[in-house]
């Protein structure tokens, strides 16, 4: 959130205004979801069942806001093209459904955008500590097999080692490149992210 709240010197973006639509991916309880709606803006958002966004409706409301929240996945957004003004994709875009891979979820992405309009998301590191002994498929993706809170092994996630890597990728869809990076260490357990905005072209 700290993308959308403050002006940094590596920074290219229009910080978006009241009225502009957000969509927020993967909202989870909603505290992303309600600081949106605090600025104003018209906020949409999905979630991978109907209990979770049933549960954040019900937060939002306690709280006064309401958001257009809806069952969806990273390749399959329930919105009409070029709808968003702004995406908000915090540790979720590189989730790959069965079937699906991460070119796809980008390929989503830019459908629902408007042109010009900002992604602004975190993108997994490889050398993160999810994906140790990690299988990498034909995709380019990777299997989890030791995740040390036991709750991702056998999912795909999609990784880059390096910026210019997720330039490249992203490309097909999306210009004008913004880049961050954040290093956790929870007791030596180490996780490690990019943070990208860029423009869909």
């Amino acid at each position: 959130m700290r993308t959308f709240l403050a002006n940094y010197p590596g920074l290219k973006f229009r910080r978006p205004a009241a009225g502009d639509h957000v969509l927020d991916i993967a909202f989870g309880d909603g505290r992303n979801t309600a600081f949106l709606c605090d600025q104003g803006f018209a906020v949409s958002g999905i979630e991978i069942t109907q209990g979770i966004v049933d549960q954040t409706c019900e937060r939002l409301e306690t709280l006064g806001h309401a958001a257009d929240l809806r069952v969806g996945r990273n390749s399959d957004i329930p919105f009409d093209n070029e709808y968003f003004d702004y995406i908000l994709a915090c540790h979720c875009c590189y989730y790959c459904d069965e079937g699906e891979s991460f070119a796809d979820n980008l390929a989503e992405y830019a459908r629902v955008l408007k042109r010009g309009g900002y992604l602004v998301a975190s993108v997994a590191c490889k050398s993160s500590y999810i994906f140790k002994d990690a299988v990498e498929l034909a995709d380019g993706s990777l299997m989890i097999n030791a995740d040390p809170y036991g709750n991702r092994n056998g999912y795909r996630l999609h990784a880059f080692s390096e910026k210019s890597e997720i330039e490249k990728y992203f490309s097909p869809h999306f210009s004008n490149f913004s880049f961050g990076f954040a290093d956790n260490n929870y007791y030596d357990v180490s996780e490690r992210v990019f943070w990208v905005v860029c423009q869909k072209s």
